[in-house]
């Protein structure tokens, strides 16, 4: 009883629905309670795994952006290109998207970065490391 209460009646409705519509009788397949049950569960539990992998790719869109805003206070020329590359790329198109991000914004920002000086640039990157971390809901270093 409390594993139905549980799992909810997507199981059950599956099955009255299809008894309802002459596609399974009594007669063609007997189902029990139990199976009922374990097809809840087994929906249940997709769904579950559904959600968690969700949360780990929101944790992974926000640890490329924290990589990519601390390659652009990189000292390295050819990294710190690299990484003005990708916000603008369809790749940091996709992750905005996915993310309900403004990618504009996000993008004037950046500019606006890449034209400080290194120390001043590597400050500010990790400040907003630090913003990156609460959007995304990433733990510290």
């Amino acid at each position: 009883m409390t594993s139905l209460t549980l799992l909810g009646k997507t199981g059950i409705d599956l099955i009255a629905f299809l008894f309802s519509a002459n596609l399974i009788t009594s007669m063609m397949f007997h189902i029990s309670l139990n199976d009922v049950l374990i097809m809840s569960r087994k929906s249940y539990n997709i769904f579950l795994m559904s959600q968690e992998v969700q949360i780990r790719q929101d944790i992974l869109d926000g640890l490329v952006v924290k990589q990519a805003v601390r390659d652009i206070a990189s000292k390295e020329t050819k990294t710190s290109k690299q990484a003005l590359l990708y916000f603008i790329s369809d790749d940091f198109s996709n992750l905005c998207k996915r993310n309900n991000i403004e990618k504009d914004g996000i993008v004037f920002a950046i500019k606006e970065l890449n034209e400080y000086p290194i120390l001043s640039k590597k400050r500010l990157a990790e400040d907003v490391c630090s913003l990156i971390d609460m959007y995304f809901g990433i733990g510290s270093k």
